[in-house]
């Protein structure tokens, strides 16, 4: 390996205060940081070393040092396949980054600041030259097992080179299965072992995991994917997309098509969470969880997700109803300078979004780029912090109280009903849509929390459109006023 020797000090470094995104909570400035020319920072995966290390993987192969502090970028890494995330071992100092044909282990042997050493951890999927095949991960849980996932192939007939990738196309859906565990989630323990894990992934771009080792994943709409989704990774689990069937024991060399669509559908696991298509993200990428403990505001222990195409963030609250996740999706911020596929949480309690737009398309336009959202510690913005089930309706908690009357009235609160279709057909409508408004309203003591009833459905997505008049105590506007709230299951 060759010795690097690139550094580079941003002289003028600042992260900028530019013009702020046109939907911000109040108490929310985000900075964006000046990436010298000689740099293209398409990010793949960010993680800290220290408190003002932030280590950066690239689309490009490339691992970049950024001294939050001063400024100053220095070459880590170079010449790795499409590096989409990284994993850092702080105590050892060693560095785990996903390529697309395997996941590697960074070791900086002789301590001069740069990985001399490039080891193999596993590498135990397949691969073709199909550009589809996208590597994402790693995460580790608690006992020091790796956690990633794999794209399908792209099979769509009429695209070049479509013939030799055209295997386990099921129901004439637009991805397949060219290469072994296509379509899946994997996991490597401590021992280097490769562990087929969770089945039926489309294009599973971004995977988290919380303190209670409960893994999630992303997933784009497409084919066998109604909308964009969240779902959580368990053992053998299947979450839809059924050419990941070809690789399964009890499924090899049987003819999946000959499994009706209804038959997959009993199969699958729901997503925890639908995201609208459209109209809240198109390509959602890494879920990140807040564990900062309200250094970055009110929403600690929610989810922080950025969408790729939409270049906003989007918050989801997560609950267990009958044993599973299900939850709540609202837009955050929007939007940012250019698509956000990873996110991470910075000592100091501030997000660091790592952003790509080169091919995928991001509003904003930008081919690349760094920014930071940070809360000055205050501010309490009048926002909707979360939705809860209850058996009558639902629970709607507020930031801040809203104003009594308005906050009582029904008429406030208009409601949609919807499902969406299984199918292998590209993405879903809305279906069965139902408009609705609850019968009664009643507020907290608080007037933090609006108790909804009205009558329920289980495997429907609601749709919370909240009117102008509803205000804070104070006077103040709600920062984004429709939410969603998939309800799997019901409270019995």
């Amino acid at each position: 390996m060759k010795p690097i020797q690139i550094l580079f000090a941003t002289l003028a470094f600042a992260m900028v205060a530019t013009a702020q995104p046109r939907n911000l909570p109040a108490g929310y400035i985000v900075e964006t940081v000046n990436i010298p020319k000689e740099i293209t920072l398409g990010v793949g995966g960010m993680a800290f070393m220290d408190n003002n290390t932030l280590l950066i993987c690239t689309r490009e192969g490339e691992v970049w040092k950024f001294n939050t502090q001063d400024g100053r970028w220095e070459l880590y890494a170079d010449g790795l396949h499409e590096s989409l995330g990284l994993w850092i071992d702080r105590k050892k100092g060693d560095v785990y980054v996903m390529q697309r044909p395997e996941l590697t282990r960074l070791v900086d042997t002789n301590k001069d600041g740069k990985a001399d050493l490039y080891q193999t951890v596993n590498a135990g999927w397949g691969l073709t030259d199909n550009y589809h095949e996208y590597t994402f991960g790693p995460v580790r849980d608690s006992k020091g097992n790796f956690y990633g996932t794999l794209n399908t192939s792209l099979s769509w007939p009429g695209w070049a080179g479509s013939n030799k990738w055209d295997k386990a196309r099921v129901h004439d859906s637009k991805m397949g299965r060219a290469a072994k565990y296509r379509g899946w989630s994997f996991q490597i323990t401590p021992q280097g072992k490769f562990v087929p894990y969770s089945m039926g992934m489309r294009s599973p771009a971004g995977i988290g995991i919380n303190g209670q080792d409960d893994i999630f994943y992303t997933d784009n709409q497409g084919d066998w994917n109604e909308t964009s989704t969240l779902h959580h990774v368990v053992k053998d689990r299947f979450h839809g997309h059924p050419s990941s069937y070809y690789d399964h024991p009890k499924y090899i060399g049987k003819d999946l098509n000959k499994i009706s669509i209804e038959d997959y559908r009993k199969l699958r696991t729901r997503p925890s969470v639908f995201i609208p298509h459209g109209e809240l993200a198109n390509s959602p990428g890494e879920p990140v969880f807040d564990t900062t403990q309200g250094k970055f505001g009110p929403f600690a222990g929610q989810i922080i997700l950025g969408d790729q195409t939409r270049s906003n963030l989007m918050r989801i609250h997560l609950e267990k109803v009958d044993g599973e996740f299900q939850g709540m999706v609202v837009n955050f911020i929007s939007p940012l300078q250019t698509g956000c596929i990873r996110g991470v949480f910075g000592p100091d309690g501030s997000f660091w979004v790592g952003q790509t737009g080169r091919g995928w398309g991001s509003v904003g336009g930008k081919q690349f780029g760094l920014e930071r959202v940070r809360w000055d510690g205050s501010t309490t913005p009048m926002a909707i912090h979360h939705i809860s089930l209850t058996k009558t309706g639902f629970d709607l908690h507020f930031t801040l109280p809203v104003d009594a009357e308005t906050g009582a009235d029904p008429a406030n609160y208009n409601l949609l009903e919807y499902e969406y279709q299984y199918r292998p057909q590209y993405g879903s409508p809305k279906s069965q849509q139902k408009k609705l408004v609850p019968t009664s309203v009643k507020l907290s003591k608080d007037r933090k929390v609006a108790h909804l009833t009205l009558p329920l459905n289980a495997e429907k997505v609601y749709q919370f459109n909240l009117s102008d008049k509803l205000r804070s105590y104070a006077g103040a506007d709600i920062v984004n006023r429709v939410a969603w709230y998939t309800a799997n299951r019901l409270l019995k």
